[in-house]
Order: structure tokens, then sequence, then C-alpha cells
């Protein structure tokens, strides 16, 4: 599961520079740190934790794919963002809950 976890940091740090793809990338190493969190909660927290950052301050296409989809349907205001940020929110906390109910062998 280490190796898991090492392959989800080195994925939530390529996002950063991939341009439009980089949100699904971020997206798919959070998966692999919400797999990898029970064993090795240190590495998952922290790719995780970057890929919340990618896509919540750091991601321009996200933002244009928002702006777009607010110009098309006035009342969808930050749907989409929302729900890619709220992606790595829940898989963090989901995280933290495995985490804590470990058992100690």
């Amino acid at each position: 599961m280490k190796a898991l976890s090492i392959i989800a940091v080195v994925l939530a740090g390529l996002s950063f520079f991939i341009p439009v793809v980089g949100v699904f990338t971020a997206m798919l190493a959070t998966l692999l740190g919400l797999i990898a969190f029970r064993s090795e909660s240190t590495l998952s927290g922290v790719a995780i934790g970057l890929n919340l950052l990618n896509t919540a301050f750091f991601s321009p296409s996200l933002l244009i794919a928002e702006a777009v989809n607010q110009s098309e349907n006035i009342d969808s205001a930050g749907d989409l963002y929302w729900f890619y940020v709220g992606f790595h929110v829940v898989a963090l906390v989901i995280g933290i809950i495995l985490a804590y109910t470990k058992k100690k062998v």
C-alpha cells in the first residue's frame, strides 16, 4: 500500500502541471490515496490535500468550465466547482475516518 500512496502523491504533483486533464488526474490520485489511506495515512493525506489545493485554487480549466456552465444556466451558481472540490473533501473525511477506525494488530 505504500507504493500506491507514493503513486498518488506523484500523480497529485503531476496534476498541477497538466492543463485540462489535471482535474481528472487529481480525482484518480484521490481515489488511489483513499484506497491506501488505512495503511499509509500520512502519504495519502498529503496526496488528497495536494489534490484539494489543486482543484480549489490552481485549476484554471475548472474555473473556465464553471464560467461557461454559469453563462448557459444562470441558476447553477458554482455547481461544477463544488462537485469537484466536494469530491476531494468527502474523500479526505472518509480517509480520516478509516485512519481512526484502523485496528491495532
